[in-house]
């Protein structure tokens, strides 16, 4: 009967097709809806990566590395000794210097004692020409009644002609000596100043010869080694603060149309995989493509060109309890995904970005210079008598 049933009905020859248009129909419409609602919304990237400070330490002072105290991938503190540098020639320089400023106090001294003494000089030949004047106009009185002699009067007159040379040949001397001494003082006289920052700086490059964490961090990048020659400026650790990290997501011009600041973002890393999410925000766009900044940026306007697509770097947070949780470092590899359908609030040139106090400041070098102008008040007086 039932064989029957199906020969008087047989099945549509298209049904199967129909069915499957109907259902890639709806699934086609299902994404458009949730595309339009949900998916428009939203721009995903994974060329994203952790940033953070990579603080270097570099050689303060010229010298011989005598001992390195840390290694790689240790934590140290603010302040902790990561190497110790022989100190023999910012010792001997911070000798001289002393000797020096002490001197220069000693040579003043003596520049003061010539101004006072030719002050007094100057003085004496003065009262001398005044007395010698009066004597002069008392002759020639008494030459009228023959009490005095011609030749007195013109000895007396030569006198004075030799005392004004004399008082010219003093007040030259006097104007010499206060070039270097007039208007100041011991501690404010330019030539101990000069002296003293001299002594300063001798005295910070020794304070200086032991290498010091900037910050507190995991230390990296170690090229100290004992026996090293090292001079100033060269790059010896780098130390690594992971309790301050954000990512910088590279999104494609084409989609950066609504991204601005405060927009949450998904973020998840190829280091924990999926089962580990930061919820982040972004901070504030970086002004100007990837491209801008490069070391060879491209010249478009030279030889043929070929359009592409450039990126925005855009920085997103990482939440400080999450990244205590679950520690990242930079240069990880991360995954994006900015939702960029919630109510606008801030305009892209108003970044939210703030720079924090941890790793951004150092105090290491703060009592340095304050010990360098002690020392110096200290020779100071020892030689100003």
């Amino acid at each position: 009967m039932a064989d029957a049933d199906q020969k008087a009905h047989p099945p549509h020859p298209y049904r199967n097709f129909f069915i499957f248009a109907a259902v890639l129909l709806l699934l086609a419409a299902a994404w458009g809806i949730w595309w339009i609602l949900v998916g428009s919304q939203r721009v995903r990237t994974n060329d994203a990566y952790v940033q953070g400070n990579i603080v270097p330490v570099q050689a303060q002072t010229e010298g011989t590395i005598r001992r390195v105290y840390v290694e790689d991938t240790e934590y140290v503190h603010a302040g902790a000794l990561l190497a110790s540098v022989q100190g023999d020639r910012s010792y001997l320089a911070l000798k001289a210097s002393e000797a020096a400023l002490g001197r220069t106090v000693r040579e003043l001294r003596r520049e003061f004692a010539q101004v006072q003494r030719l002050r007094h000089t100057l003085a004496a030949q003065t009262a001398e020409y005044a007395k010698l004047a009066d004597n002069l106009a008392r002759y020639r009185r008494a030459q009228a009644g023959g009490a005095v002699a011609a030749i007195q009067i013109t000895d007396t007159q030569a006198d004075m002609q030799v005392l004004r040379a004399q008082m010219g040949a003093t007040r030259a001397q006097l104007a010499a000596a206060l070039a270097l001494v007039g208007n100041t003082t011991l501690d404010d006289n330019p030539l101990v100043r000069a002296a003293v920052a001299q002594l300063e700086r001798a005295y910070v490059a020794w304070a200086r010869r032991d290498l010091r964490a900037p910050v507190s961090g995991y230390v990296a990048e170690r090229h100290a080694y004992p026996g090293l020659r090292i001079h100033p400026g060269q790059p010896l650790f780098s130390v690594v603060p992971l309790q301050t990290l954000w990512v910088v997501a590279n999104v494609k011009e084409t989609q950066m149309a609504g991204v601005q600041p405060g927009d949450p973002v998904r973020l998840t890393s190829y280091y924990y995989g999926d089962s580990v999410v930061y919820h982040g925000f972004v901070e504030g766009l970086v002004p100007g493509a990837g491209s801008a900044f490069s070391i060879l940026p491209p010249e478009n306007a030279t030889g043929n060109y070929i359009h592409i697509v450039e990126r925005v770097p855009v920085r997103i947070s990482l939440p400080p309890k999450a990244l205590a949780r679950h520690p990242l470092r930079p240069g990880l590899s991360m995954v994006a995904r900015i939702d960029t359908g919630g109510q606008r609030r801030h305009s892209v040139l108003l970044p939210l970005t703030k720079t924090p106090v941890h790793g951004y400041e150092t105090r290491i070098y703060g009592h340095e210079l304050q010990e360098a102008k002690k020392l110096a008040r200290t020779i100071i007086a020892q030689n100003s008598g």
